[in-house]
């Protein structure tokens, strides 16, 4: 099983997020410093009514699916920051392409976090949590892409 660690660099700011975003991060952020409390579930109670308690336990089946298959460490915020990560920001594009009808980015993103031998249980975990928080109304926003259209690094003459 992969560690987790807790990043103490800045990253992309959460303030683009929409709710969703929001509560997974700062649910994620709790459970890896091992306090939930009782503020996470009344969020998800909040946000799934009588299923949250279901939506809860498929997140943290999912979270543990991923410290299992992923290929290198992860790297998270401290809860409270306002800046996320970047396996926190891949994290969430996984799962708002399992949501959406884009196969082809779920699929890139599960290769990209997941070894070849658990990559199956990352991709029935995270299916599992995108249908689980798409049933409840809580939808995932799929990044824009922000690629440069020219290279910016200068190239190496030999």
């Amino acid at each position: 099983m992969q560690a987790i660690r807790i990043a103490d660099f800045e990253a992309e700011d959460v303030m683009s997020f929409g709710y969703t975003e929001h509560l997974l991060v700062k649910s994620w952020r709790r459970l890896a410093v091992g306090s939930p409390g009782p503020l996470t579930m009344r969020e998800f109670d909040e946000s799934c009514g009588a299923d949250a308690a279901e939506v809860f336990l498929t997140f943290s089946i999912f979270l543990k699916a991923l410290a299992v298959a992923s290929r290198r460490p992860l790297a998270i915020g401290m809860p409270g920051s306002l800046s996320v990560t970047a396996s926190e920001r891949q994290v969430l594009t996984l799962l708002a392409a399992a949501q959406g009808a884009t196969p082809t980015l779920f699929k890139a993103h599960l290769r990209w976090l997941a070894h070849s031998e658990q990559r199956h249980i990352l991709e029935i975990a995270a299916g599992a949590l995108a249908t689980a928080l798409k049933v409840n109304g809580l939808h995932l926003a799929i990044p824009a892409v922000a690629a440069p259209s020219v290279c910016e690094r200068k190239l190496a003459i030999a």
